[in-house]
């Protein structure tokens, strides 16, 4: 790859982690397909995958079924999720200089809940992509005893 080639992907990279608004509209939540089927009939899944993303973006230890979607799922009961998943969307506009609102938020969560979750885990991927990301630190080493 030759140094212009590189300096237009750093520039790119840039525009998408420097980006102070979603790069994905909620409107655009019907591709993946697949995304969309998982967030509007099995939505803890998909909670689940994207805050696992937020932790860890290589997603070496992910498990579909986890303490996110575990708790997505118990207050989705009473239709609480919404309330969490407004919380979680705010941690994540923070973490990537988002615009936005916890009003905003809320609103979102509470009325498109699915199309926020298709927003969240694409935007949650765009940006821990590892040429967007950058150098990402690989698991320590152990040494066995």
């Amino acid at each position: 790859m030759g140094d212009f080639e590189k300096q237009v992907r750093s520039g790119e990279a840039q525009q998408v982690t420097r980006n102070p608004d979603w790069n994905y509209s909620l409107c655009d939540c019907c591709s993946p397909g697949s995304l969309c089927l998982t967030s509007c009939f099995l939505p803890c899944l998909a909670f689940g995958k994207t805050q696992s993303r937020l932790q860890n973006p290589s997603l070496g230890d992910y498990s579909a079924i986890n303490g996110e979607c575990a708790i997505y799922t118990v207050l989705s009961f009473g239709y609480l999720h919404w309330i969490y998943q407004t919380i979680k969307r705010g941690e994540m506009r923070q973490k990537y200089g988002i615009r936005g609102s916890c009003c905003g938020d809320c609103c979102a969560t509470f009325w498109c809940g699915c199309c926020t979750l298709v927003q969240e885990e694409k935007e949650a991927e765009l940006r821990t992509r590892p040429e967007v990301a950058g150098y990402q630190m690989g698991p320590q080493m152990m040494y066995s005893r």
